[in-house]
């Protein structure tokens, strides 16, 4: 173990850098390894920056959590049902009520019945589709 002779300290010891390198460029002379060892922080700040983990945006941020809490939720088996209502009360909340409470894959539902409907009469077949409509919903409810 060798001692710093100003300190008295383990030369491993973690002392100020700067206080160190000055102290070695004068008992030994600037070099160049003490000139270049500092890093540039401009360099490493502009290194960081291609970083993959770096946002542009605080909503990426809200994304990542709520993509990660369902990948969570996905993989459990059960939630409790105050879970639930809450999950549809800030649901409800947050789109003020626009759904009527309808999920997103409900909705998506309704576009593509819409849809079909609108494509059946444009070739005059409107009355046959909401016949078999209707007839799925009493075999529904049946």
């Amino acid at each position: 173990m060798t001692l710093d002779r100003v300190t008295g300290h383990d030369e491993n010891f973690h002392s100020y850098s700067y206080i160190k390198q000055r102290r070695e460029a004068i008992v030994n002379g600037p070099t160049i390894e003490l000139l270049h060892a500092k890093a540039d922080p401009l360099k490493k700040s502009l290194a960081d920056q291609d970083s993959p983990k770096r946002i542009q945006h605080d909503l990426e941020l809200l994304d990542e959590v709520i993509q990660k809490g369902f990948n969570t939720l996905s993989k459990m088996e059960v939630i409790s049902p105050v879970t639930a209502i809450k999950a549809m009360e800030m649901k409800h909340k947050l789109i003020n009520g626009s759904t009527g409470g309808d999920t997103h894959y409900g909705l998506e539902e309704i576009k593509l019945r819409e849809a079909a409907r609108e494509y059946y009469e444009s070739i005059g077949l409107g009355e046959a589709y909401a016949q078999q409509v209707a007839r799925e919903a009493i075999e529904d409810h049946a």
